[in-house]
């Protein structure tokens, strides 16, 4: 679902063709979060349309070249991006390519529920981390000092994604 919250997002601010997407992708340097190609990017248009989440405002042509679909975000859509974002901080999900997505567009949902559940998430983290467990292998020690520095680079970066949420 990551390319699609993308895609919504933007066609939450304005009309696109879905190349006019991937640039837009591009230019934000997005791609280096997530996957971005010709092949997700119109895969995730004819899923949306045909969830009803996005449709086509017009047809255009540019330079002599086949007509192109210029879509917008519908009611549903923006329904949809709302409860996406939503679920991915809900479950939890610390997978850079259901977060990052959720997280540029976090503005499209209720941003005060949102900051409840990273407060709430950070609380977790934070617990989890506070148990020490001895192993008799060096293995399973490793395994267990990567999760928690894991969590501990996690805790940071949701308390400086709440600090950067109050200031915009």
């Amino acid at each position: 679902m990551s390319i699609q919250i993308v895609l919504l997002g933007l066609l939450q601010e304005n009309s696109y063709h879905p190349y006019e997407m991937k640039k837009t992708i591009i230019e934000n340097k997005w791609d280096h979060l997530f996957p971005v190609t010709d092949g997700n990017v119109y895969h995730a248009i004819r899923k949306l349309e045909k969830h009803e989440w996005v449709k086509a405002e017009k047809e255009e042509q540019v330079n002599n070249r086949p007509n192109r679909t210029v879509y917008q975000i519908t009611d549903e859509g923006k329904t949809q991006l709302f409860k996406e974002i939503q679920l991915v901080f809900e479950q939890r999900l610390k997978e850079p390519r259901s977060l990052y997505p959720a997280t540029l567009f976090i503005h499209s949902s209720n941003v005060e529920e949102i900051k409840n559940m990273i407060h709430q998430w950070i609380l977790e983290l934070k617990e989890e981390n506070s148990f020490q467990t001895d192993y008799p292998e060096q293995l399973p020690q490793l395994i267990h000092r990567h999760y928690k520095e894991t969590n501990e680079l996690y805790i940071k970066w949701f308390e400086d994604l709440l600090t950067n949420i109050k200031k915009s």
